[in-house]
């Protein structure tokens, strides 16, 4: 009998290492992927930016040459003005869900903007999605298109996702 005992435990504690490995893999692979979105996004790179857009999304918004054209003309109008994106961080995925062939995961990010005006943070979450089981992963930014729009091009977002109500940009005038 305690043998048995021994052997489920060992089964169950591998079975926990095996989950606790693979969701800290998704975890890391999500925040990776998403940096390589926001250093793309800073240097002007729109091709590979969009790469990491969900294509729906990019759909929604008029094709890859349109929203192209959209970035770059909003970053340069902003750069005009004296502004620039300063840095993006990104906080810890949620929980990875598997729903309807695609992996799924929320991921909170805050967008830091300078300006002769002052300083601006914006909190947003991204929905992160996986059609290949992982190995990459697409994002939509869900203050971008508001979550309302976004699951009316897309049902196939898990209802289990939380995604949070966005923030208020928080802006610190320079003296």
């Amino acid at each position: 009998m305690r043998k048995i005992i021994q052997t489920f435990f060992i089964f169950h504690f591998s079975l926990f290492i095996f989950h606790s490995a693979s969701a800290q893999h998704f975890s890391s692979k999500i925040k990776t992927s998403a940096m390589e979105m926001s250093r793309a996004l800073i240097s002007k790179k729109s091709s590979v930016f969009l790469q990491f857009m969900h294509p729906s999304m990019v759909k929604l918004a008029g094709g890859k040459v349109q929203l192209s054209a959209i970035t770059d003309s909003a970053l340069t109008v902003f750069e005009q003005f004296g502004g620039k994106i300063s840095k993006i961080n990104y906080g810890n995925p949620s929980e990875v869900v598997e729903y309807k062939k695609t992996m799924q995961s929320v991921l909170p990010q805050s967008t830091f903007l300078t300006s002769p005006l002052g300083n601006v943070e914006l909190s947003s979450s991204l929905i992160a999605i996986s059609t290949d089981k992982g190995a990459n992963w697409t994002f939509i930014d869900t203050n971008l298109f508001g979550i309302d729009k976004i699951k009316s091009v897309m049902p196939d977002i898990s209802p289990l996702l939380v995604i949070p109500k966005a923030a208020p940009p928080k802006f610190l005038m320079k003296e």
